[in-house]
């Protein structure tokens, strides 16, 4: 196995992410998402990105890198999957953006070059594809401080732990389905989760989605950031948290405007709403903890460890102790301690009463029985969790991650 997921994706005959646009009406749809994301989600407007040096990381086919060179930015692309690199300068030459493409490099992020001076440093450095798969998390946080003027930004994009799980049960399937038939890791995935890929709106190919996921060795819980953990290593890198998608800072704080909460107490705030906010990222859904819960993270990581463990070896045991903390969230669910509306509560019940059944049909070893459960169960269908993070981090003299 490759030591690194671009090494990764160079042995692959399909691009992760591609969206293969075919005219302009693919692009302004793209820009368009992108705008919402980026202004409702994370608070940087396209104007932000007028005249910026822009620095990405990762770049796959250079969908994204389209749309910031539309917002003005001036687009240095570091992308070590060279098979990338002429879909990159197509598609830059089809939407008439070369003039954006300042330069295009094979290097990862520790391997590219610091700059000399500030002046040649990165307004933006966006991160949406491999980067937080580099351990330890500080190589490339402290990187990427190089990299960045100060009072510049670091937009990442990350599978965050506690959201993995639905991601970790998919591949755990997947995993025991294809032991149980011979089958390759295409046939397996659309015998199990062709309806379930059917049921979302989407531009990438399921082919794209097998690779860049079921079989991906780099989608496992030891890459995952845990939100806490990575603002605290961002605060000791330089770096200030500036905004997130879901939330990490306290949106119910309330105080007088002109009072400034010191960096302390803004992280004890954060830390807080993202323990309370565990639930919200597992199911995807608004789940807020009305009460810290004794024990919940700790059962909620055993579960996750539980279920990427059986990636690699199925085992009733281990699955029976899934279903036991399965149980324990079914009655936390039904408790006043999770503030839900009634149509997420049920609807997450609703997986949790699936995943039940689930467990004893991988055990089993049926495979039939395994396809046909996911291929027409409801609750596992349209359950896909929050293991999608963004985070946007500012480089400051005196930093705190608030």
């Amino acid at each position: 196995m490759n030591d690194t997921l671009y090494g990764y994706y160079r042995q692959q005959s399909v691009l992760p992410t591609v969206g293969h646009f075919q005219g302009e009406s693919d692009l302004v749809a793209h820009e368009e998402h992108r705008r919402r994301l980026f202004t409702d989600k994370l608070q940087l407007p396209p104007q932000l990105f007028r005249g910026a040096r822009l620095l990405e990381f990762g770049p796959d086919a250079g969908e994204n890198s389209l749309v910031f060179a539309l917002w003005g930015a001036n687009c240095t692309l570091a992308e070590p999957h060279e098979k990338a690199h002429a879909t990159i300068r197509d598609y830059f030459a089809r939407f008439q953006q070369t003039a954006r493409l300042q330069a295009l490099h094979p290097q990862d992020v520790l391997q590219f070059p610091v700059p000399t001076s500030e002046a040649e440093r990165f307004d933006v450095v966006d991160a949406e594809g491999f980067i937080y798969t580099i351990l330890p998390t500080r190589l490339w946080l402290d990187k990427c401080a190089q990299l960045t003027r100060t009072g510049g930004f670091l937009v990442v994009f990350y599978c965050e732990a506690y959201g993995s799980f639905m991601e970790l049960m998919l591949k755990v399937v997947h995993a025991r389905y294809r032991t149980l038939t011979g089958l390759a890791p295409q046939p397996a995935a659309e015998a199990l989760f062709q309806p379930k890929w059917d049921s979302i709106p989407h531009k990438r190919r399921m082919e794209s989605w097998t690779m860049d996921v079921l079989v991906n060795p780099f989608v496992r819980l030891k890459y995952f950031p845990e939100p806490r953990a990575l603002c605290d290593e961002a605060h000791a890198a330089g770096w200030s948290l500036y905004s997130s998608w879901p939330h990490y800072a306290d949106t119910l704080e309330v105080h007088w405007f002109k009072r400034t909460l010191p960096s302390e107490a803004l992280a004890r705030l954060r830390a807080d709403y993202v323990a309370r906010s565990r639930l919200s990222h597992l199911f995807g859904r608004k789940h807020f903890l009305a009460r810290n819960e004794p024990g919940l993270e700790t059962a909620l990581w055993d579960l996750l460890s539980l279920t990427d463990g059986l990636i690699d070896r199925y085992d009733g045991a281990a699955a029976e102790r899934c279903v036991e903390h399965l149980a324990r969230l079914e009655a936390l669910l039904q408790s006043d301690s999770v503030l839900a509306e009634s149509a997420d509560r049920a609807a997450s019940l609703q997986t949790v009463r699936s995943y039940q059944r689930l467990f004893p049909l991988l055990t089993r070893g049926s495979a039939d029985s395994i396809s046909e459960f996911c291929r027409t169960d409801a609750g596992f269908i349209q359950s896909w969790g929050m293991p999608s993070h963004f985070v946007v981090l500012q480089k400051t003299a005196a930093s705190g991650c608030a």
